[in-house]
This record gives structure tokens, C-alpha cells and sequence, in this order.
């Protein structure tokens, strides 16, 4: 039945993306919008080689410089500029554009229509109005972007408003548009705002199953489960089924807990190397350090990515790995402990190898601050192929983020200009301005940021990057290659025939993560990369890593309690009031014995509630009229616990003026729930009245709106000193006010109201 469903598949990709052959009869072929949305869920297309290409249009500084912004094809009418003027039949698969607020206005002009058929706010257009709907539409990590498939038969001219946002004194708009040239031969239907109910439902189950990324888990047949052992500096090998067939899920399992200690665990991912074998080919066509292969770069990471990731310490790989004959999986273990792994193949026989299919390649590339004044390599191959996507990390030794200001630049064999110029590293990975937070999306991530350092992937499944015969990609080391660092990546690929990777892979030595100052002074955003992930068990490991390591720190003590208070997320509070207990009884910390004490009165009864409060400006914090705890402490979180009953609640925050970076962070933790500051809270300079109190009436106040601040911290506050209030940081969002505050005497106020219900009672 499967061989029968993957012909019909294949059948139906040839006549959709009009193969080499129905080219050649020049029959007309027509694409409904179904089609299109297929490509967004549909795992096996990033294998094809067959497809048409994805062109893009971007701000680059055509200097060669760092201007990447304000540079549109052309001027448009009074007030516009023209982004992107294209030729039908096509269609964009992306839309990335940063640098405005959200009333800037797109107009997408059809056909050489009049009249504009998509003309609204970039709010609108990236999230805020069917059918541009998130997670495919949406504004993140300071940017909007929009994956949508928007075709068009004869023409399409895309404008925005001239202006934009002004950081540093000056308007500044970035764009990136991704469009698909279709051949002659096809016939498209221009996009339309209605769509029919159809494709409606289409779009609805392409959205569910970007919000449900277990939907892609593999149902395939097992080719092969097995354990394998390896002895130090030992070799093992998985011999998979006789081909033709294909991979579709890999999922390996470590045994971590077999090794001594956190750093032996981590050192498993960079020291075991994994390579796969195609057809008898004598070297490895992929070849990477295990963790970095599956996105766990420098630590575990928990993450579910549509291609691959990592739950409960099982590594899956989901790129089809199609072969006509042969598949060898191996391991090389190059640490001083013995290691086994769990490994489960699931995939599918083939009648015959797909010609339209490539053959997976995996490279692994590292570059360092010796390597200042080159570009970071990521990809260098040849032959017929597609450039899948990659994995990406950096490190700046310059303490700040300037290493991000590198573009990525893509060139294929024969062009005289790269077909590919970027605006930014961060942007290529659907985010702006160096981030804000972590995050995860079927196709696109940010799996770490600290001070300063990053790690981040992007798939190329609705906007193929091919290539005939040589590619070659490369990530700037920042304006002018100049920029001190470490940069590290994993490239995914597919060419037409197997070929051996073209990884540099070092040595155990030279593979050892990079170690620099703000690491350690940042050491308390690595726990909330953990906690946004939901990954409080990586967050224990990251705990004893750093106290195996630093086993003098001053913190110590207050570490362990922050590692008991993660026990309680994942098992309840009977596990770790014995801890919190000992903790408050024996240590000589007074800050340990204080957050322990804290931590246990909140649990004496469901009544007990703790705010947390933290800011980089004079700050105080009222509930319901009275005044609970305040702030002048730019890097300690401030927490005092108090009594909550049910009922109707108001908190207030007032905070005097600080220049940017400025923020304010509260979490009041209940028993029924968190109270966090978000987005959706008000705000109101100087206002008057008694604004602390419960019927206060603040309709006249601003929703404060966006996505919030960086971090927080943000540079130059680095530094957080440790503390046992686990997600009273992390889940909360830094709110600035972006108000007109003419009087920076004034202050401002955050307000939001809630309510704690009654306690359930049985009723018997």
C-alpha cells in the first residue's frame, strides 16, 4: 500500500512541478492553491531535485557594506517604494521584512491590476488576518514574517510605505522576499483573499500541523532496532535493509546515564562522530559530531523541529534519506569512555530509486577568532543538488553581538554575482535586531542565545536553493569580516549522486566548546533557555555541569536549591520540600537560607503567594493598593512572598525613566497559576489618581503591545546573580514603555487585573 502511495505522490510532484519531461512536450499544466500548501507539509519534498528554484530579493548594501536596509527595487508612488516587481507564472514562499511598526503598510499589485488586492497593515498581512494566520504569518523575535504560499499568473509588484521605525536617528526597513519563477507551461490562479472552503480547510490543516509537530512523527515500517556498544576509541556499524528504499526517521538514544558526570555526557555529543554510507560508497557522504547533528550543539537541547530534535533524550532525524542499494549507519567513539546508543530505523522499500530523490549529505564546519578576515564557510560541494538547510552557531569574543551583522552570501558555479545576498545573520533565520528570545518552528529556530552566543537552524523545504554544479555558502565573520569568533555549522544537502561530506572535523581537542567570560557571567540565561523549553530536567544537568565544574562558587548552595526547585516542576513538591528543608537548616548562605525558607512558606498553604520583581531602574510593585516589595538592583531578582485570596486583584509597577536598554519584569506566582508581565498589560505616564487600586479605571491607558524586551537582561547588563526561582524570569515578559514621556521625571505605570478563583472543594 505504501510503495502505491509514494508512485501516486511522485506522479502527482511531476505533474505539479512540470519534471524535465512535460517540459519538453510544452502541455500546459494547471496548479491549484492545494498543491501549494502541500509543499509546507509534506517531509519528503526537501529530498527533490527536480523542483523549480526559489530566487531572492533582499536590501543588501549593494556597496558591500552594512547598509542593509533601505534599498527597494525602485521609488513607487508618492509615499511608497517598489519591492519586488516579478513576472508570471510564480509565486512567493516567503515574506521577511523588519524595521516598521505594525500600521506600516504592503500592497501586493496582481496582474497589472489597478487596484491592489492585498492592501493592509504588516500587522495584518503577517498574522493578524485570515488567511495569514500563525505559526505561518507571524511577528517574533522582532520581525514579521510570512510563509503563505501567494501566487500569480501574469505579474506581481509588491510596495510598502517609505519610513519605518527609526533606531539609531533614521528609518530603516529590511526586506526579504523568496519567489519561485514557474515554467511557461504552468497555469496558476492569482491569489485571492477568499478562498474557496476548500482550500480554506487546506490552509487550516497545513496551520494544525505546524502548531502539532508530533503530526510529522514517522509511521513508517522499523528497518533496523538494535543497540550498539562501543568501547573507548572503538568503531560500530548498523547495516540497514537492501535498497532501493528510504529513511524517514532515525531516532538514536544515548546512554547517558552509563557515563560518570555531566561533562562526559556532553563530551558524548561532540566525541562520538556519526557517519552514513550510501551504495558501497567508500566514504562517508555525512559526517558530523552526534550532538551537532540533530541540533544539540554545545548541550542537550529539547526541542521538536519538523526535521529533527531531541525529547527525553532520544535524537531523531526526519531528512529522507533515500539509497538504490546499500545503507551503512556507524559510529566512531573518540572519548575515553565506553558508550552505547538505543538506534531505531524506520522507513520504506522502494520499487525502484526516485530520480527526482537526492542523497543525503551532511558537512560539519568550525571556524575560529584565528580565522578573522574570512567568511565562515558552511557549504562547499559539487555536482547536481539542494541545499537543505543548516544548523547554525556563533560566538562573539568581542562581547557584543556585532559577529550577527554578517550576511549570508550563496553562489553557484558559472554566476558572476552570488544568486543570494543576505541582510543579516539572524534575519536569514526569520528573526531581527539579534533576537529576543528562544524559540522553536517546524523549519526555523533559535535553540540558544546568551551573552553572546547563539545557536540557530533554518530548512529550506517551501524555497529550494539548487544547484547544477558547484554551491558554495558562506556566513560573513560581521561587517568586514572582522569580528572576533567562533562560528560552527552543520549543512544539510542532497545531490544526485553520493559523494563524501566535505566535513572538517578535527580533532576531540580542537572540537571542545568554546569558553569565554560572558559564559560564565551569563550562566543564568542558559537556565531560562531550558525553562522556555519546558526542559527542566536539561536545566538539573546544566546546574551540576556548572558545579562539577565550578565546584567553588559562591553560588553553590543556591544552585542546589534552584536544582530541587526544578524536582518540584517535574515531580511535585513532595520531592523537594525535604531538600528545600535541608538546604535551610544547613547552609551558611544567607541568601540560600532565605529563598529556601520563601520556598517552603509558599507551600504551607494554598493562601501563600510570591512576586518577584526585577528591573534595570527604580521600580515598585503594588497589589491592590499596597505596596509589596520594589527594586533598585539592576541584576537580582526581588521576591517577597505574601497572602492572596480569591477574588478580583490589580498589580501595579511604577517605574522612573531609564534610557534604552530599560525594562521591568514581574511573575506573581499562585497556587491556581502565574501572573507574568506580557504585552497584554496597560501602561500610562504620570497618570493621576489612585491607580494602584482594584476599580481603579485605566481604559484611557495603552496596551502595551509588541512582543516585549530583549532578554531581559540586555547588553551592557549581563550579569544575573543566581537565584531558586525557577520560571519567575524566564516566562516573564520585560515590558518598555514606548509612550511619549517628554517629562523624564515622570514615571510610568504597568497595571493589569486578574482574578484567583475559589479553591475546588468536593461536594459530597
Amino acid at each position: 500500500m505504501k510503495n502505491i502511495l509514494l508512485i501516486f505522490c511522485i506522479a502527482s510532484f511531476l505533474f505539479f512541478f512540470l519534471g524535465c519531461d512535460l517540459i519538453k512536450t510544452k502541455k500546459t499544466v494547471a496548479i491549484s492553491y492545494r498543491q501549494f500548501l502541500l509543499n509546507l507539509t509534506d517531509p519528503d519534498y526537501i529530498a527533490r531535485i527536480d523542483v523549480p528554484e526559489t530566487a531572492v530579493i533582499t536590501s543588501f548594501d549593494p556597496t558591500g557594506g552594512n547598509d542593509d536596509f533601505n534599498h527597494p527595487l525602485r521609488p513607487g508612488p508618492e509615499g511608497w517604494v517598489v519591492l519586488a516587481d516579478l513576472k508570471g507564472p510564480g509565486f512567493v514562499s516567503r515574506f521577511w521584512f523588519t524595521g516598521a511598526g505594525p500600521k506600516h503598510r504592503v500592497r501586493f499589485f496582481f496582474d497589472n491590476e489597478r487596484n491592489p488586492r492585498i492592501d493592509m497593515t504588516v500587522q495584518e498581512f503577517c498574522g493578524g488576518t485570515f488567511p495569514f494566520r500563525p505559526p505561518l504569518a507571524v511577528y517574533e523575535n522582532y520581525c514579521w514574517y510570512n510563509y503563505v504560499p501567494v501566487p500569480y499568473a501574469k505579474r506581481l509588484v509588491i510596495m510598502t510605505q517609505k519610513g519605518g521605525s527609526q533606531p539609531d536617528g533614521g528609518p530603516k526597513l529590511f526586506h526579504q522576499i523568496n519567489y519561485t519563477a514557474l515554467p511557461q507551461t504552468s497555469r496558476v490562479s492569482s491569489f485571492n483573499l477568499k478562498l474557496s472552503p476548500e482550500d480554506a480547510k487546506a490552509l487550516g490543516d497545513v496551520v494544525e500541523r505546524w502548531k502539532n509537530i508530533n503530526q510529522f512523527k514517522c509511521n513508517d515500517d522499523k528497518f533496523v532496532s538494535t543497540n550498539i556498544e562501543i568501547t573507548a576509541a572503538g568503531k560500530q556499524s548498523v547495516i540497514l535493509p537492501a535498497g532501493p528504499a528510504v529513511v524517514r526517521e532515525l531516532v538514536i538514544r544515548p546512554a547517558f546515564e552509563a557515563l560518570p558526570g555531566v561533562l562526559q555526557r556532553r563530551a558524548l555529543l561532540r566525541d562520538v562522530i556519526l557517519k552514513i554510507y550510501w551504495d558501497d560508497q567508500p566514504e562517508a557522504s555525512i559526517a558530523v559530531p552526534f550532538g551537532s547533528f540533530f541540533g544539540s550543539v554545545w548541550q542537550k537541547t529539547s526541542f521538536s523541529g519538523m526535521y529533527f530534535g531531541m525529547t527525553n533524550d532520544s535524537f531523531y532525524c526526519r531528512f529522507p534519506m533515500p539509497y538504490r542499494s546499500k545503507a551503512k549507519i556507524a559510529f566512531e567513539n573518540q572519548m575515553t569512555n565506553a558508550v552505547s546508543f538505543d538506534l531505531t530505523a524506520r522507513g520504506e522499500r522502494l520499487p525502484a530509486f526516485p530520480p527526482q530523490y537526492g542523497f543525503f549529505h551532511a558537512d560539519w564546519n568550525r571556524t575560529t577568532e584565528r580565522d578573522i578576515g574570512r567568511p565562515h564557510c558552511v557549504l562547499n560541494t559539487t555536482g547536481r543538488g539542494r541545499y537543505a538547510g543548516c544548523i547554525l552557531s556563533a560566538l562573539s569574543l568581542d562581547k557584543n553581538f556585532w559577529l550577527l551583522e554578517g550576511d549570508e552570501i550563496m553562489n553557484r558555479g558559472g554566476e558572476v554575482q552570488p544568486f543570494w545576498r543576505g541582510t543579516g545573520l539572524e534575519d536569514y533565520f526569520n528573526g531581527g535586531w539579534y533576537y529576543q528570545n528562544v524559540l522553536c518552528r517546524p523549519i526555523h529556530g533559535l535553540l540558544f542565545k546568551s551573552f553572546f552566543r547563539t545557536v540557530q537552524y533554518r530548512v529550506h523545504l517551501p524555497d529550494p536553493v539548487l544547484f547544477k554544479n558547484k554551491f558554495n555558502m558562506i556566513f560573513e565573520r560581521g561587517p568586514d569580516n572582522n569580528s572576533r569568533g567562533w562560528m560552527e555549522s552543520t549543512a544539510f544537502y542532497y545531490l544526485d549522486q553520493p559523494r563524501a561530506a566535505g566535513s572538517v572535523l578535527l580533532s576531540p581537542e580542537n572540537r571542545k566548546p568554546p569558553v569565554d567570560e560572558p559564559q560564565l557571567a551569563g550562566f543564568m540565561l542558559d537556565l531560562f533557555n531550558y525553562e522556555r523549553f519546558g526542559d527542566y530536567r536539561g536545566e538539573i544537568e546544566s546546574i551540576e555541569a556548572f558545579l562539577e565544574q565550578y565546584s567553588d562558587s559562591p553560588f553553590s548552595d543556591v544552585l542546589k536549591l534552584r536544582k530541587a526547585a526544578c524536582i518540584e516542576r517535574i515531580s511535585g513538591i513532595a520531592q523537594s520540600r525535604p531538600m528545600y528543608e535541608k538546604i535551610a537548616a544547613e547552609t551558611k548562605d544567607a541568601a540560600a537560607k532565605e529563598q529556601a525558607k520563601t520556598l517552603l512558606l509558599f507551600h504551607e498553604r494554598n493562601s501563600r503567594a510570591m512576586i518577584g520583581l526585577y528591573a534595570n531602574m527604580p521600580a515598585r510593585c503594588f497589589l491592590d493598593g499596597q505596596l509589596v516589595t520594589e527594586t533598585l538592583h539592576p541584576e537580582k531578582l526581588t521576591v517577597a512572598g505574601l497572602e492572596l485570596k480569591p477574588g478580583r486583584h490589580a498589580l501595579a509597577i511604577q517605574c522612573r525613566y531609564h534610557p534604552y536598554p530599560a525594562w521591568v519584569q514581574a511573575c506573581l506566582r499562585t497556587h491556581s497559576g502565574a501572573v507574568l508581565t506580557e504585552p497584554s498589560w496597560k501602561q500610562c505616564v504620570n497618570p493621576s489618581g489612585n491607580w494602584t487600586a482594584v476599580d481603579y479605571n485605566d481604559s484611557a491607558w495603552q496596551i502595551c503591545g509588541g512582543t516585549g524586551g530583549k532578554g531581559p537582561p540586555e547588553e551592557p547588563f549581563i550579569w544575573i546573580e543566581p537565584n531558586a526561582f525557577v520560571d519567575m524570569q524566564s516566562l516573564a515578559i520585560g515590558l518598555s514603555c514606548y509612550d511619549p514621556w517628554p517629562d523624564k521625571t515622570k514615571t510610568v505605570v504597568y497595571r493589569h487585573v486578574f482574578e484567583i478563583p475559589e479553591p475546588v472543594t468536593d461536594s459530597k
